[in-house]
């Protein structure tokens, strides 16, 4: 298998074990950051769930696979390009339809995954591992943020009557876990050639991966049960693959175009990608709030010419006219 096929089935598979933990979750009694071994009970009693882990397993060996092959600057296009697989997912999985707002961001997204593309060198390469202390000194903290916010926002009461979350911070605290993740894929296909397995046990990829993944898929959980895949998959691939590019190259270097006519469109796609975020609604849409008709002012009131009828349909002037023809005087109002 080439890397650009392994790219493009890489993330497809997450997207395919995403829509499994979701309906995994489903099943599942609410699940909390702030309540780890309850978490850990209720998913790994699921074998639906499971079945998600092994679908991620998979994408990430197909990563393995186009990481060796490509520079980053061109497996992250293709990447991003398997993001046109999560809204048929969503639609045929669980029957979601994205927004207007939402297609808005996969548009913005997909022009800065473009650009981004427009800006491979010809000789380009796969680049070289960085010293251990800078890889830690990087991604170390990439696995602090999403923990702290998780739990922040988990022991956090929300306000009463507050709309659902979209799924947008969910989104960015998991992309940036995958983003880990998919970093130190990147190194370890750099140190897997140095002969003999042995010798990866000795650098910092191994561990790092397995530490994210075990968050990613924690929180991603979480994420799937509270909210859309369309948004949350979506945000997270965002995040995760604007900072495979900026991250990655900071610590491989190897394609970072030093001439203008590629390092241009490499930021302005940079940024363009890093902006569909903010085309992604933070909450879903109030039902309650949709509009009503307005009362006027005569509303509720019976048409000028007619009267308003009393009990048994009679209207009230021929109660009157009839109690006056039995009493022989009018009654009092």
């Amino acid at each position: 298998m080439n890397g650009t096929t392994a790219a493009l089935l890489a993330v497809s598979l997450y997207y395919v074990g995403a829509a499994l933990l979701k309906s995994a979750g489903a099943r599942m009694e609410p699940l909390r950051g702030d309540r780890p071994w309850h978490l850990l009970v209720q998913t790994t009693r699921s074998g639906r769930w499971l079945a998600g882990v092994v679908v991620f397993a998979v994408g990430v060996e197909l990563q393995l696979i186009a990481f060796a092959e490509l520079p980053l600057s061109r497996a992250q296009p293709l990447f991003s390009a398997a993001l046109a697989v999560l809204p048929v997912i969503a639609a045929v999985w669980f029957r979601e339809r994205p927004t207007a707002r939402e297609c808005l961001g996969f548009a913005v997204f997909a022009a800065g995954t473009l650009l981004i593309a427009a800006s491979v060198r010809p000789d380009g390469d796969i680049g070289t591992a960085p010293p251990a202390a800078l890889l830690c000194a990087v991604t170390v903290p990439s696995l602090a943020v999403p923990i702290a916010l998780f739990s922040w926002g988990d022991r956090r009461r929300p306000p009463r009557h507050a709309r659902p979350p979209a799924g947008v911070e969910y989104g960015v605290s998991v992309g940036i876990l995958v983003g880990t993740v998919e970093v130190a894929v990147k190194g370890l296909t750099l140190e897997s050639v140095q002969p003999g397995p042995a010798v990866l046990l000795t650098t910092p990829y191994p561990y790092l991966i397995g530490a994210a993944v075990i968050l990613a898929m924690a929180q991603g959980t979480i994420a799937l049960q509270r909210c859309r895949l369309t948004v949350s998959a979506a945000v997270c691939t965002i995040v995760a693959k604007t900072y495979l590019i900026v991250v990655g190259s900071l610590l491989y270097g190897g394609d970072w175009p030093a001439d203008p006519l590629y390092g241009v469109p490499r930021i302005l796609g940079i940024a363009l990608a890093a902006s569909a975020l903010l085309a992604f609604p933070r909450y879903e849409p109030d039902p309650s709030a949709s509009p009503r008709p307005s009362r006027g002012p005569d509303e509720g009131r019976p048409p000028s010419g007619r009267v308003s009828s009393g009990p048994g349909g009679r209207s009230s002037s021929s109660m009157t006219s009839s109690a006056v023809s039995i009493s022989g005087r009018v009654p009092p109002r």
